[in-house]
């Protein structure tokens, strides 16, 4: 029976960064939603010293809402196998998804060996490396980072001095390797993938919407994303995206094949770029977060859906508790 759902997730480290602390929050609403449906719900929050506590989870169902990253990725790693060596239920992505969201190189590699068509990229190490391979103008960016980190108006770069401008300070600031890709002007859409009857179900797309204004880059920074304050924050939106039904098509059919071979599991999201009519995978997230506002691109596909977030979490819940079930008759079935 399905009756008692844990919320799993991480606790923020710097309760002054809204990002850091976005997660516990969405972990009390999602609860509090669960809760209204019907189901007996409990919050359990964890950070890299008290993973153990995992142990006492008594759910039926874990929503595992662990988005570690950077240098605290084998932390999120460890989250997952613990669940699976005490054979809990989860939502989301499994070891392999979630080490492919959170490492761009792999990422990357995996797109290319799977004919996933992406911007032409190189992973920079050290500030020498900066101007071999580039392709201008290019949008570079911390390799393991997630949510916007280190990205802002100046992460795109049109020649060799800028490149290793930024280059030099993101080396210095996040101490890990940059990842720079070809900078794709165009739309930019974010696709939901949600799973049916054992397939990928792509949800209609949401769209990235930016003000015209002379000096400002359409593209969404950390400031963007989280400061609800800043200037960038006020030159973004999110609307449901108005698509021909060739493109339309390529799109759904390129959130299949990324569900498929990228590790996607429950609800990833696609960050995609179109560019004359072509689309190109920027990243897969395979443990977004898991909210239904208005201005999310998870919101707006699952709006366009029909869904209400009761029904959405409740069809995510069910999907996973349904592949458990599965998992574990098969397995006894061939044992």
């Amino acid at each position: 029976m399905l009756n008692k759902i844990s919320v799993l997730y991480n606790k923020p480290e710097d309760i002054s960064d809204v990002s850091d602390t976005d997660t516990r929050e969405t972990a009390m609403e999602l609860a509090q939603v669960l809760a209204r449906t019907g189901y007996e719900t409990e919050t359990i929050g964890v950070d890299t010293e008290s993973l153990d506590n995992i142990a006492s989870i008594s759910g039926d169902l874990v929503f595992n809402l662990i988005e570690w990253t950077g240098k605290n990725t084998p932390f999120g790693l460890k989250a997952i196998k613990l669940m699976e060596n005490m054979g809990l239920p989860y939502t989301g992505s499994d070891v392999r998804g979630y080490k492919l969201s959170c490492d761009k190189q792999l990422m990357k590699r995996e797109m290319k060996t799977a004919g996933i068509p992406t911007p032409q990229w190189k992973i920079i190490r050290k500030n020498s490396d900066a101007d071999k391979d580039i392709i201008f103008p290019a949008i570079v960016k911390p390799l393991y980072e997630h949510c916007g980190a280190g990205i802002t108006q100046q992460s795109v770069v049109c020649n060799e001095k800028e490149l290793k401008k930024q280059t030099a300070m993101l080396l210095q600031e996040f101490r890990q390797p940059v990842l720079a890709e070809e900078y794709i002007k165009g739309r930019e859409l974010h696709v939901t993938i949600l799973e049916k009857n054992s397939r990928p179900w792509v949800l209609p797309p949401a769209e990235v919407t930016f003000k015209n204004q002379p000096g400002f880059l359409p593209i969404l920074t950390f400031e963007g994303k989280w400061h609800e304050d800043s200037s960038d924050y006020a030159m973004s939106g999110m609307e449901m995206a108005v698509l021909g039904k060739t493109l339309e098509t390529k799109i759904r059919s390129l959130g299949t094949e990324c569900y498929k071979k990228l590790g996607g599991r429950d609800y990833p999201r696609l960050d995609i770029r179109i560019r004359n009519n072509r689309p190109y995978v920027l990243e897969i997230n395979n443990n977004p977060g898991v909210d239904f506002h208005i201005l999310s691109g998870m919101g707006v596909s699952a709006h366009a859906a029909g869904f209400t977030y009761h029904t959405l979490l409740d069809h995510i819940i069910k999907n996973a508790y349904l592949r458990f079930q599965q998992k574990k008759l098969y397995g006894t079935i061939a044992g």
